[in-house]
């Protein structure tokens, strides 16, 4: 088994700190370790483990900072590069929860909200079924896979300690955060305009029937509705994650490589 001599160990020990903290931002704001569910032992572990299997990988410091100002920069330039990485496929992560919101305002739904297990926060039940969803779909496709092997290429194309520009990672993060909204309006678009269609007719029937209760009728009437057009665009809800999550990784293979 071949060993490392220990000063050749101990000049390589700057350069696990950086690939560390690079890590770490990912970690921190990517997708299923990012969740505050997930416990802080969990969350360092699998840091130290990438982290310590990206090690080799790295290449030596181009830049070795003389000061305390430089090495800030340096380990601020490398959490940043991981944050933005998880930044990007968080966002649309947001949008498809935010489309998941509207559908479920207009069953009805919106007010009986419980706890997510998945991100911890009060959501409705329609945001967790399509969280999971996608998360599933996510691993399925071998997405963290991919984020994993373009986390490696970045140590190429992006040596450790060297500054770098943050205005295109704002300008990316400021694109994808648009996609992301049109990503949830996209998933909501058929429950939306099915229950529009479906609130106007309910309108008109009033007008000629005015016995009827428009409020004790509709509400159950808009929840079968949602719930059917629900079933039969489901399909449709895989093909919007499986662009919109190419979409987010070819974001960050363009940013980065």
């Amino acid at each position: 088994m071949f060993l490392l001599p220990i000063e050749t160990l101990y000049e390589r020990l700057p350069v696990f700190a950086l690939v560390l903290f690079r890590v770490s931002g990912l970690a921190v704001f990517g997708p299923l370790f990012g969740l505050s569910t997930v416990p802080a032992a969990i969350k360092a572990m699998f840091m130290f483990v990438v982290a310590l299997a990206l090690w080799p990988m790295a290449p030596d410091i181009m830049f070795r900072p003389d000061s305390f100002p430089d090495l800030a920069i340096a380990v601020l330039s490398e959490i940043a590069i991981g944050a933005s990485m998880g930044l990007i496929l968080f966002f649309v992560i947001t949008g498809i929860k935010i489309g998941a919101e509207l559908i479920s305002q207009q069953m009805g739904l919106s007010m009986s909200q419980m706890m997510d297990p998945i991100s911890g926060e009060n959501s409705t039940l329609l945001q967790q079924f399509y969280n999971l969803l996608l998360t599933l779909f996510y691993v399925l496709i071998g997405g963290h896979l991919v984020l994993l092997k373009t986390l490696a290429e970045t140590f190429k194309t992006m040596p450790l300690g060297t500054p770098f520009s943050t205005e295109p990672i704002l300008v990316t993060l400021t694109h994808v955060l648009t996609v992301a909204f049109q990503a949830g309006i996209r998933l909501a678009g058929p429950a939306l305009v099915s229950v529009f269609l479906a609130t106007m007719s309910l309108g008109f029937i009033s007008r000629t029937m005015p016995q009827l209760n428009i409020l004790a009728a509709g509400f159950p009437m808009r929840i079968i509705l949602t719930l059917f057009i629900m079933i039969t665009s489901l399909s449709a809800a895989f093909y919007i994650f499986d662009e919109y999550i190419i979409y987010a990784l070819n974001e960050i293979g363009g940013l980065f490589l």
